[in-house]
């Protein structure tokens, strides 16, 4: 499981249990334990800020007052992340930040506020049902040579 799936996979529980009110089962209930203890990494005796930067800064796209913008997540954790960005969005503002993760398969939507701008950096908070969807891609197609007895040319068919 890679790490967009499982800020995914929490704050769904997250906002089941608590925006829609529908309990969770035994089951759920362990898993959102047991996700909220990995992303703080309590299970390594970890402080969340050293667990949730990223080697890698992820690209995302995010709405903003009369459009929509782009940048990188450097940081992130199961109640937000930290976006830098050319044009932050200012404090207060909804926004949806989506994220295609072409190596996993799937586009994750999250939607937030932003809770702090510094520089080119915003934060921003989870605060609805994200959604997670596979890429739909196109059918595979097998080319083969189309052998006709006594044709002067081959043509390919699919």
């Amino acid at each position: 499981m890679n790490l967009l799936d499982t800020v995914y996979e929490y704050q769904h529980l997250l906002q089941k249990q608590q925006s829609y009110e529908i309990p969770l089962d035994e089951g759920e209930r362990a898993r959102l334990l047991g996700l909220e203890r990995l992303l703080r990494g309590d299970y390594l005796g970890l402080k969340s800020r050293e667990m949730t930067r990223l080697l890698h800064p992820i690209p995302a796209q995010f709405t903003r007052p009369g459009g929509f913008g782009a940048g990188e997540i450097r940081d992130v954790n199961g109640n937000g992340m930290a976006l830098v960005t050319s044009q932050p969005s200012t404090m207060g503002n909804r926004t949806i930040v989506r994220i295609a993760d072409p190596l996993g398969g799937f586009e994750y939507v999250f939607p937030g506020h932003v809770v702090w701008v510094q520089n080119q950096v915003m934060g921003v908070a989870f605060d609805g049902m994200p959604t997670r969807a596979p890429f739909l891609l196109p059918t595979p197609t097998k080319w083969r040579r189309d052998v006709r007895f006594g044709a002067k040319d081959e043509t390919l068919v699919a």
